[in-house]
This record gives C-alpha cells, sequence and structure tokens, in this order.
C-alpha cells in the first residue's frame, strides 16, 4: 500500500479506540476492541513512516504478529529511534493481544495500552515532521 493509505487505515483504527470504544461504548466495556485496533493502528502507522522514508518498499507489508518479540527488529530497516519503537511495539502488541483474546482485564491495563499507542503515536509522528 501507498504511505497515504496506511495513513487512512491508522486513522480507522484510531477512531475505534478512541471515538467508539471510549466516548461510545465505554472503556470498561471496550477491551477487545482496544486490543485488536490499538496494535494494528501503530503498525499502519509505523508501515507509512518506513514507506515514506523510503528504506521500506511500498510493495512490502509489515504484519502485527511480528512484533509478539524484539527479534523483530531484524526485519526491519534502520531508522531513528528504532529500538524504542521496537520496544514499545512489541509491549503494545503483547498486551492488546491478551486483550483481544484473553479474559476480562483490570481497566489499568486497558489505559496502559491506550498510553503505549499514545507514546508510539507521538514518536512516530515526531519523527514523520509532526504529521
Amino acid at each position: 500500500m501507498k504511505p497515504e493509505h496506511h495513513i487512512e487505515a491508522y486513522h480507522e483504527h484510531r477512531d475505534a479506540v478512541f471515538r467508539w470504544a471510549l466516548e461510545v461504548r465505554g472503556l470498561d466495556k471496550s477491551q477487545r476492541i482496544v486490543g485488536l485496533h490499538a496494535s494494528r493502528g501503530v503498525i499502519e502507522l509505523l508501515s507509512a513512516f518506513l514507506h515514506e522514508r523510503g528504506v521500506f518498499p511500498v510493495g512490502s507489508q509489515l504484519n502485527h504478529r511480528w512484533f509478539k518479540s524484539a527479534r523483530v527488529a531484524e526485519r526491519l530497516p534502520d531508522f531513528e529511534l528504532k529500538d524504542i519503537l521496537v520496544t514499545k511495539i512489541v509491549q503494545l502488541e503483547n498486551l492488546s493481544e491478551d486483550l483481544a483474546y484473553g479474559a476480562p482485564k483490570p481497566i489499568d491495563e486497558i489505559r496502559k495500552c491506550l498510553d503505549l499507542f499514545r507514546d508510539i503515536e507521538s514518536l512516530l509522528g515526531k519523527l514523520r515532521g509532526g504529521q
């Protein structure tokens, strides 16, 4: 996909989390929505960034499942803040999977997922030039 398509997909996932899950259903009833959409949204944003930088071919795709382990760094090209971002995305992916497919979790776990999403989003936004 082209970078702009990744950005569109990112916004769809972000809306599912921050509009549907938080504003419509409420955080306490949206564990699975947050879990499913948070990790996928971040991967779309990372994909757009890597495509924009020209370090990841436009026809190639990242898979959120790759981010269950820090070994994913071996599959990625080098870029600024790579180690920090990979660490945070791995944490988010593992927490997201637990929220999406696990038993009900305390609200603090869901908030932790949202905080990680925002941290990653902020870092990638800065790298993308504030976009």
